[in-house]
Order: structure tokens, then sequence, then C-alpha cells
């Protein structure tokens, strides 16, 4: 009966990144690391919209969001973004950062799987894909670690099996179970990072259309989260980058609304001043078309309409520019998983140790990334989790081997 020193279950980021980190230390002997696609790193190659956003300039705590407390500051201290930074340097990847952005200089997502997957191709690294682990035991102080195709046995399982966005990577909440069976329980799972179902009425005829706007989510009357970029509008809803920032703060959220603020960059009374003018100065212009040459023409008539009734006066000069400064839309839920490129929830942080994330029901079993109810911003976040908990992993395990 072989023996393993470290199994690890999950072929992503912060999978390959342990087992990287670990064959390179302990020797590819004695890790072993079990994918159930046929082929590593598929979700890796969707990172950035292809172009592999792996971190963020601006890394803080604010930028994480967890349902039972999760503490990373020491994490995202300790293996932050210069750290993963230096990492990937380490395997011949050099970056490039752009708003704060950090991705490979080829913009490629392909690179970064690529220096890990020649790194563990040279570590004649032992990788098992499409080799589900069907079930995880603990017997006689080891891990019996079943699959279709066999057992396994190993004194250390490290889990990273990811979420359940993204079904298509292999990441469908299934592998949840294999530690709900070693006595683990499981917050609420939503999609984060997601598109956003609104009410459409408003909105009819803008399908296509993109913007650039400031939107905030509004959650019991009180703003939560606010963000600048692209709004796209859509026959469902709305997406586009800044959809995307605000998803992670009203996903799981039963109401809400949408506030979008069209023209950022002009102020209420600057609009209402210059519409006014308008009113007073061009005769044959209807109220339906004072938008006309300040505002997307569509966007400008959803706004007018959604106005009620108006006259050619001050008064509602001002209440078409209250309402460019503030279009609200009714939040209805999200495009779901399959539409997700990240899962809200997981493992609560209250049954992994704070400091090395083993878990606290069964000794040796570790979970990282996106299994543990740690969800980031849109931006690089999510990826530098995975990597920040997997380097804190795999210290611990090193420690443990004293190496």
């Amino acid at each position: 009966m072989r023996i393993y020193d470290v199994a690890i279950i999950g072929g992503g980021f912060s999978g390959l990144i342990s087992a990287e980190i670990l064959s390179s230390k302990m020797g590819s002997g004695r890790v072993i690391l079990f994918e159930k696609k046929d082929r590593v790193g598929k979700k890796i190659l969707a990172t950035g919209n292809g172009r592999g956003n792996i971190t963020n300039l601006d890394l803080t705590c604010e930028k994480y969001h967890s349902q039972s407390g999760a503490d990373v500051s020491k994490f995202i201290k300790i293996y932050g973004n210069k750290s993963i930074i230096n990492y990937f340097r380490g395997l011949g990847v050099d970056v490039l950062e752009e708003d704060g952005k950090v991705y490979p200089s080829s913009f490629q997502a392909n690179s970064i799987l690529d220096a890990i997957r020649l790194k563990l191709d040279y570590l004649s690294a032992n990788v098992k894909v499409d080799e589900e682990v069907l079930k995880v035991q603990k017997e006689n102080g080891r891990f019996k670690i079943s699959t279709a195709k066999g057992e396994y046995y190993s004194n250390e399982v490290i889990f990273a099996c990811g979420g359940k966005a993204g079904k298509q990577f292999g990441t469908d909440g299934t592998a949840y179970k294999l530690l709900e069976n070693l006595g683990h329980t499981l917050t609420p799972l939503y999609p984060s990072l997601v598109q956003l179902k609104t009410d459409t009425e408003k909105i009819k005829g803008l399908k296509g259309l993109k913007q650039q706007a400031t939107v905030t989510a509004i959650v019991n009357g009180k703003k939560i989260a606010s963000f600048n970029g692209d709004v796209l509008f859509t026959e469902f809803g709305v997406s586009g980058n800044a959809i995307f920032y605000l998803s992670a703060y009203l996903s799981g959220e039963k109401k809400g609304e949408i506030s979008i603020s069209f023209l950022p960059e002009k102020t209420e009374k600057e609009l209402a001043s210059f519409i006014t003018y308008k009113f007073e100065n061009l005769p044959y212009l209807t109220t339906g078309d004072c938008l006309t040459g300040i505002i997307n023409k569509q966007i400008g008539k959803a706004i007018v309409k959604d106005c009620g009734n108006l006259n050619k006066n001050y008064a509602s000069a001002l209440k078409i520019a209250k309402k460019i400064k503030d279009f609200r839309l009714e939040f209805k839920g999200t495009l779901g998983f399959d539409n997700a490129q990240v899962t809200k929830g997981g493992i609560p942080f209250t049954e992994v140790d704070g400091n090395t994330l083993e878990s606290k029901k069964v000794k040796g079993a570790y979970i990282v990334g996106e299994m543990l109810d740690v969800d980031g911003d849109c931006g690089g976040y999510n990826l530098q989790w995975a990597y920040s908990s997997a380097r804190a992993v795999c210290c611990e395990v090193k420690e443990k081997y004293g190496l």
C-alpha cells in the first residue's frame, strides 16, 4: 500500500500552486494531485476575460466578503500581491499593471497555466486527470481517498476543489460533499461576479447598448457599494464590468435597487441648466428630444419616459437631471451559477484554523481557495486569495515535515 505525504484534490489555481510548491520541496513522489476534468486549470484560462488578471495593487481586506466572518488580513499581508508577482516571475512570467489590475505581460491567461504546468512536467509531478475523488475518509490516522479508478492513501489532504460557479470548468459544487462527509457544514451559496437581473420595463429598447456610468447598490434604502465602469443593457437586466463589481454586494440579497448615474463628469446643476437652455432657446424641441446631444438617444428617451409628465421649464429640467444622475432599476436576482465567475459562501471560516487553514474537524485536512467562505471583488482578488491560502497551507505542511 503506497502512502503519499500530501494529496491535493482539485487541479485549479490553488491546487496547482500547492502541487508545484510541495513537489518542488518534498519531491514529486510524495505528492499527488487529482483533477476530475481531462485537463488541469481550465478555469484559469477564463480569468480576466482570458487575459489572466492575477492580483490587484489595491489589496485590502475590504475587497473580501464572508458570511462567517473570515479574517483574511494575515494571509494577504504575508502572501500578498508582491508575493504572487514574485512567484510568477520565478516561473518566468513577467507582469504589467493596468488600472491597478496585474496581468502577465503577454495579457494571456494561458501564460499563467503554462508556467505552472511546465514546472510540474519538469518535476514529473504526480498529476491524475480524469479521476474524480468520490470519497475521503480518515482511517488509522491516514486519509483514504477513493476514486472511480482506485484507492489512495495520504497523511495530509488539501481540498482545493473550487466552488459552485462555472460548472463547465468542473466546479459544480459537488465537491463540498467530501467535506460535509468529514463533519463540515456549508453556508448558503450564491453566485457572484455575475450579470444581474432587473425589472426590464424601464430599459425596453436598450438591449446591446453599453454606457460608462457609476452604479450603486442600494439595500434597505442604504447605499452599500458604488463602482465606475461599463454598463451593458441586456434582455434580462444589466451586465458589464461595473455590474460585475456590484454583484459581489447584491448577490444573496432578496431585495434591492441599482442606481445608475450617467454622465458622472457632469453635475446635476450643470445638466439642469443646459436642459433649461434648450427648452428656452430651441422651441422646436419636444421634451422627448431634450436629451439629444447630451446622452445616448435611446437612453435619453428611457430617462425622459421614466420622469413622467414634463413641462418645458426649469422644474422639469431639474427632474430630468436628477434622473440622469439616479436612474433606478429594481434588483431581481442574478443569472445564476452557470454564468458566475465566483461562489459567495462555502465552508465557514470558523471551521478552520485562522492561521493555517487546517480543518478543526479533521486533523491533517486543509481547505483553500473558493471552497472556503471567502469571495473577493472583481479585479484579481479571487486568484489572489486562491494563491494566498495555498501558500499559507504549503508553508504549514512544509514545517510539519521539517522543510
